[in-house]
């Protein structure tokens, strides 16, 4: 029997877990409420998450950098995960909720950084582009989520956490079967890990770049809703919206990869946050329904962009001995503090101007987010990798 090649195995590992998180992630706050909690306790349960994955993912990648063994730590989180989120079954208590958030949020939040180090490590060995396996896990999420949907709706949202649980052991499974990715460096103290981190000025300056522009994506994510809302327009269009941008990601995963090579991390970073720019200006001044959903178009390609090479460009920035370290901080810096950033921000904006000037601010934070890409590229040309 042929051996299956490290691209395939990296790429059903993506499939398998972005599988998992599409029948949990998107309908956590359905589950909670059908539990009977309110809306403002739902808020703080999820937000509580956020906050934990702040803290949680550089502590783990710290973690892994020491220990070098990332398989272990990558099984070790795929199991713990769902097996803390079967605990939410036990009680329906406040406190117990809180508590069990902060053992799942731990290892949940940490899996997506600790696996996107390990892809871009075997894929930098094995010649293959982060872009090209994450595209999987793109399409195993749209379909997933969608296609779960429709059980969860006729059999309700109590069934969330098990049915992560249940495709947890297929991904547990597949983690075997990754590449194990060694290092010649020697080990270094926490310290010396923590001070690699600081001394990069390169990589502080692009962590704050992609906060600015993750900040604008998530509040534009967020307030869609509101957005249409605000114009009268039919909400049986929101799925609409979000199945296009779904959609486009998949190819634009693969041409990302591709575009990457050809033209740089940074210039194709600039390119991602100009499309953001593109679509939040239009969307500020246009109302219309159908021009809107034509902009989830460009929000597809962008965030493909941005996801299928930024953490390339950080395993390039980090020293051989720092890889997770520089990509758990990165995620907790940008999707993390980015994101509880871009509710609170975006919902003071919208409270006192409305949905639409929101989109204008947006608009102003990543065309700015395009210009600064372009001078990562330059520093990065001029500085060493830390580290190395």
């Amino acid at each position: 029997m042929k051996k299956a090649s490290p691209v395939r195995i990296v790429s059903a590992y993506y499939f398998l877990m972005y599988l998992m998180s599409s029948v949990l992630l998107p309908y956590t706050s359905l589950h909670f409420h059908d539990r009977g909690f309110s809306p403002s306790t739902i808020g703080y349960i999820l937000s509580l998450w956020a906050f934990v994955g702040v803290i949680a993912q550089p502590v783990m990648g710290l973690l892994n950098d020491r220990l070098q063994r990332t398989k272990v730590l990558l099984f070790l989180l795929v199991l713990i995960t769902p097996a803390s989120g079967l605990l939410f079954y036990t009680s329906n208590a406040f406190g117990a909720i809180v508590a069990v958030s902060l053992l799942f949020a731990w290892f949940q939040s940490s899996l997506p950084s600790m696996s996107d180090a390990a892809a871009v490590q075997i894929g930098r060995t094995q010649g293959f582009a982060f872009g090209n396996v994450r595209l999987w896990g793109a399409l195993s999420y749209a379909i997933g989520a969608f296609a779960v949907g429709f059980y969860y709706e006729k059999y309700g949202y109590d069934h969330v956490f098990l049915m992560y649980a249940l495709l947890a052991i297929p991904t547990a499974a597949i983690v075997f079967l990754l590449p194990v990715t060694h290092t010649n460096s020697a080990r270094i103290s926490v310290f010396q890990q923590l001070g690699d981190v600081v001394r990069n000025r390169t990589f502080l300056f692009f962590c704050l770049i992609s906060f600015m522009t993750m900040l604008a994506v998530t509040a534009s994510a967020t307030f869609l809703p509101l957005y249409f809302d605000e114009h009268g327009f039919d909400k049986r269009f929101l799925g609409t919206a979000i199945a296009l941008a779904a959609l486009i990601e998949v190819p634009m995963f693969w041409w990302a990869a591709k575009l990457g090579n050809k033209f740089g991390k940074s210039l194709l970073l600039a390119a991602a946050a100009s499309l953001y720019a593109l679509k939040y200006l239009i969307l500020f001044l246009t109302s219309n329904v159908y021009m809107t959903l034509a902009t989830q178009l460009l929000d597809g390609i962008a965030f493909a962009f941005f996801a299928g090479v930024a953490v390339e460009l950080v395993d390039r920035l980090a020293g051989a001995r720092t890889k997770a370290t520089y990509q758990t901080l990165y995620a907790a810096v940008t999707w993390g503090l980015g994101g509880i950033a871009g509710n609170l921000i975006g919902g003071q904006i919208v409270e006192l101007r409305g949905v639409a000037f929101l989109y204008f601010v947006l608009f102003l934070l990543c065309a700015s987010s395009a210009l600064f890409y372009t001078r990562v590229r330059q520093e990065h040309s001029k500085l060493p990798k830390a580290g190395a």
